[in-house]
């Protein structure tokens, strides 16, 4: 996408013509249709998009980041983005969309667009062997594959905006900001620090970036609210989805440690940090407070 951002129903026009799977309805028997088009780039001949009502706010954009540009899909309305879920992770089966799934990460995506653009500048440079080169080029790492961010709608950590200091819709566009960067640090970790991975110190250094891209500071309590975390133990909140049995067993002591980890880093963002999240993750990655 070069940077451009692209908004309402030609978000999903402009993502389908890179990735043809989408014009395919998720129903039991959409699967050779989707092979086909994911894998081989061909559409349905009926091709269309009709299964996707769109909203004005939908929004195709890349994020700079350290690690490079990430590109991101919101989809305003939660239908669609169980559509587009069920179409990309699922084979177009219509399988159920659990409600606790806000955004994902789809990398390795056959990026048919790309190929179209390769094939054209090759006959433009006087290429008469597509075939022979397009075979050389798939042999290349990541050659043709795209990673795409997609996140939903919907209020962050399913907390009311009444347990914030935002009322209704600014909660809703603070969340959605959130959730975006919260997804792009996970990107960033997973492209710099790839064999760096603590499940609950990723999700609070992933929230400080959140946090900090959307409001432009680090507000601890907000961040322990988001994961269920206090000073005096667990609370009820989305960090028992990162822990193994063994670890639930001592919820209320991590939750302790993830509170503290929290008011530290909250004590340790000044200005250099706050004006340059990425680079703060990084470094909180590298120097972790809690061992989780």
């Amino acid at each position: 996408m070069a940077g451009e951002t692209v908004r309402g129903r030609a978000a999903m026009e402009t993502l389908a013509l890179r990735f043809p799977q989408l014009y395919v309805a998720p129903s039991e028997d959409a699967q050779e249709a989707h092979a086909l088009a994911a894998r081989r780039g061909i559409p349905p001949a009926d091709a269309n998009l009709d299964h996707f009502a769109s909203g004005p706010d939908d929004e195709l954009c890349v994020v700079d980041t350290p690690a490079g540009p990430i590109e991101t899909l919101f989809l305003s309305r939660r239908g669609d983005f169980e559509t587009l879920l069920r179409i990309v992770g699922h084979r177009a089966r219509p399988v159920p969309i659990a409600r606790t799934i806000g955004a994902i990460t789809y990398k390795g995506l056959p990026d048919w667009g790309a190929v179209a653009a390769a094939r054209s500048a090759y006959l433009a440079s006087g290429g008469d062997d597509w075939a022979s080169e397009f075979s050389r080029l798939a042999r290349q790492p990541g050659s043709f594959r795209a990673e795409l961010v997609v996140i939903s709608e919907g209020p962050y950590s399913n907390i009311p905006a009444g347990s914030t200091a935002y009322d209704e819709d600014e909660w809703l566009r603070v969340s959605r900001a959130i959730r975006l960067y919260h997804e792009c640090a996970h990107v960033v970790c997973r492209r710099i620090m790839p064999e760096d991975v603590l499940p609950v110190w990723d999700e609070v250094t992933a929230d400080m970036v959140g946090l900090v891209c959307a409001t432009g500071t680090y507000d601890a309590a907000l961040a322990s609210l988001f994961l269920g975390v206090t000073a005096d133990g667990y609370a009820g909140g989305r960090i028992v989805e990162y822990l193994s049995d063994d670890q639930v067993a001592g919820i209320d002591v991590l939750s302790r440690e993830v509170h503290d980890a929290c008011r530290r880093i909250r004590q340790i963002a000044g200005p250099e940090e706050l004006s340059h999240p990425f680079d703060f993750l990084l470094d909180l990655k590298r120097n972790p407070f809690i061992a989780y």
